[in-house]
């Protein structure tokens, strides 16, 4: 039999050894997010195959899912585990990744919503989407994964969809109609990393789980508070944290006499494992909202923190925090310890400027966000800042990450010039796991071969690590141009691809700056910026200025209900093609729904908006009560 392993991602994929990570289905899948975590994704066709290359010794690791936040265990991939463990094969499992799951219905260009008979996905995925198939009416049908699920409904065509990611969806050619299809939200899956025994790493995995073949143990392991993942007729595993190992020592002398094996390190028979729990960063919940005072970002919150690169003096400071409040940032930046490539350069003047900042916050109502650069300067820069930044240079000084991460402050963490998005993430957890519930990521620029600019500002990489994290996003355009000119379209390109803020250098006089001058907006540049975002000082504005915002504001919604009026009409093209009546209630209520989750829109306007709208569609899609009764 020929080998089934097919590679899915070049050698070079890791700076270390590089793993053989297997997992069931195509390029494109959740599973295959799940390897690409662990090493180099290899691809198998079924979860026997997975865990028949992994006992051959052909792949270092397998990625199987275990647990879903929606279904619960799932057997279709721990059943295949239990029955080749239960057949003698020696393994461990090593711990978890938890992948976000946000789940799209899509279907072949030209295909309706309404006209879907078909559902097609993996059969765990599918039993997440009850509520959708409900109603739809649509039939469910079983595919390998998702990602099969969407190249086969293109292939074939028809009134047929598929429930996948967005990224299958699109590779396969398929129209994304509905997204995040889960019954449940956010939605997530728990992958056990499971090794051969004897693999690195094994004897200190830090997932304790046992194999349970008997109705019996399974009760004395469940009294034990143990959380119990059944397979079915009584089988199926036990993970026992290392808080009940004592308790459930005894269950190991038990579970020898019947029969069952622990898969890892036993209570009381290996090293303690190291603490890894699921990663905090990367864990699967809703956006995280970090707020002080006025200041507010994430969860649908935008924010703007300006100021100058470095506090030069009392009244400079002063001077600078009344322009950017008047401008409508809504925090003020300010450097008191500067780290800067020449040590004869000016590095700050210390605590006595974090004085001058703060006073000139508080006398315009901003907090104030500073950076420090050693363990020893969080405790004093921490009681008169609201906001600790951690510059580029220090973002893998994990010292810093864990004094920071204990101070009781927010932290607003810069990507480092050569840091990868993994480990970018990895040093936002020194941060958590130390205790820090505000952290912020901040894209300023990574270095590249490219020297018209100071930096690349990598937004491939920030949508990319939007994907896996909860946090907010800022983005620094200011570091990575390097040049004033260029600092508004980067600025406008972030915002526009969905940060959550930005941190941007100003001075009203930056020919004359200590301290990054070059790179630095004039007040005004700042205000118009601000307008165009809609971020308006929290004082009261003048009407001018309001009504500066307003009409562009207008222009904007002009535009964008002129383009939907012209799909409009394009689907009334299709549906009198397809012979299928012009008005949908389902559709309708989908649209309803989505302008009452609006943030910051009161239900009643929100309805009043969608009711507009759809009425407005209807009209040039030529519905009348008379001719589609």
């Amino acid at each position: 039999m020929a080998n089934p392993i097919e590679t899915n991602q070049p050698e070079d994929r890791c700076d270390r050894r590089i793993l053989r990570a297997g997992y069931q289905g195509r390029e494109g899948s959740f599973g295959a997010r799940a390897a690409a975590r662990c090493g180099r994704p290899v691809s198998l066709p079924t979860f026997e195959e997975l865990l028949s290359a992994l006992s051959a010794g052909d792949l270092d690791e397998a990625l199987l899912p275990a647990v879903d936040r929606v279904i619960g265990p799932v057997t279709e991939a721990l059943a295949p585990l239990g029955t080749a463990v239960d057949a003698g094969a020696r393994l461990v499992v090593l711990g978890e990744v938890e992948v976000p799951m946000r789940l799209v219905l899509a279907a072949p260009r030209g295909v309706d919503l309404e006209a879907i008979a078909e559902v097609h996905s993996q059969a765990p995925v599918l039993r997440q989407c009850g509520g959708l198939l409900e109603r739809l009416g649509a039939r469910a049908v079983e595919a390998e994964d998702t990602a099969q699920a969407a190249a086969a409904i293109a292939q074939e065509g028809g009134p047929r969809g598929a429930v996948c990611s967005e990224e299958a969806a699109l590779e396969a050619g398929l129209v994304p109609l509905l997204e995040d299809v889960s019954d449940v939200k956010p939605n997530g899956t728990r992958f056990w990393r499971v090794a051969r025994e004897g693999a690195a790493g094994a004897t200190e995995a830090p997932l304790r789980v046992l194999r349970v073949t008997t109705e019996r143990l399974a009760a004395h392991l469940k009294q034990s508070g143990v959380e119990f993942v059944p397979t079915g007729a009584g089988a199926g595993f036990a993970v026992v944290p290392d808080a009940l190992a004592a308790a459930a020592t005894a269950a190991v002398k038990e579970a020898k006499a019947m029969g069952s094996v622990w898969l890892g390190p036993a209570p009381g028979l290996a090293r303690r494992p190291r603490v890894e729990g699921l990663p905090k960063a990367t864990d699967v919940r809703p956006p995280t909202v970090v707020s002080v005072g006025g200041f507010r970002v994430g969860g649908g919150a935008r924010a703007v923190i300006a100021g100058p690169c470095t506090v030069e003096s009392e009244e400079q400071i002063g001077r600078l925090a009344r322009a950017v409040a008047r401008a409508g940032a809504t925090a003020l930046r300010g450097g008191v310890f500067k780290p800067r490539t020449s040590p004869y350069a000016f590095q700050g003047h210390g605590l006595v400027a974090l004085e001058w900042l703060k006073a000139a916050g508080d006398s315009v109502g901003l907090p104030v966000v500073t950076e420090v650069m050693a363990p020893a300067q969080v405790g004093p820069v921490a009681a008169r800042a609201d906001v600790l930044q951690i510059g580029a240079r220090n973002c893998q000084n994990y010292d810093l990450l864990k004094e920071a991460g204990a101070a009781g402050r927010p932290v607003l963490l810069k990507r480092g010039f050569g840091t990868t998005v993994d480990e970018w993430l990895s040093a936002a957890e020194y941060l958590l796991d130390a205790g820090c519930e505000g952290v912020m990521l901040c894209e300023r620029g990574i270095r590249t071969f490219e020297k018209a600019t100071r930096g690349t500002l990598d937004l491939g990489g920030l949508l990319a690590a939007r994907e896996l994290t909860h946090l907010p996003f800022l983005a620094d355009p200011s570091h990575a141009s390097g040049r004033m000119e260029l600092v508004p379209g980067l600025a406008r390109a972030a915002w526009g691809a969905g940060v959550d803020g930005l941190i941007v250098e100003v001075h009203d006089t930056p020919e004359s700056a200590w301290c990054d001058g070059p790179q630095a907006l004039l007040p005004e540049d700042l205000e118009s910026l601000c307008d165009e975002f809609g971020l308006l000082p929290g004082a009261t504005p003048s009407i001018e200025r309001v009504r500066t915002s307003i009409d562009r504001v207008d222009r904007e919604i002009g535009r964008l209900v002129a383009r939907r009026l012209e799909l409009c009409r394009r689907v009334a093209e299709a549906k009198r093609a397809a012979g299928v009546p012009l008005r949908d209630a389902a559709r309708e209520e989908t649209v309803m729904a989505r302008y009452l989750d609006t943030p910051g829109m009161d239900e009643r306007s929100a309805r009043q908006l969608a009711e507009s709208l759809i009425a407005m569609g209807l009209t040039v899609e030529g519905w009348t009560t008379e001719g589609n009764a």
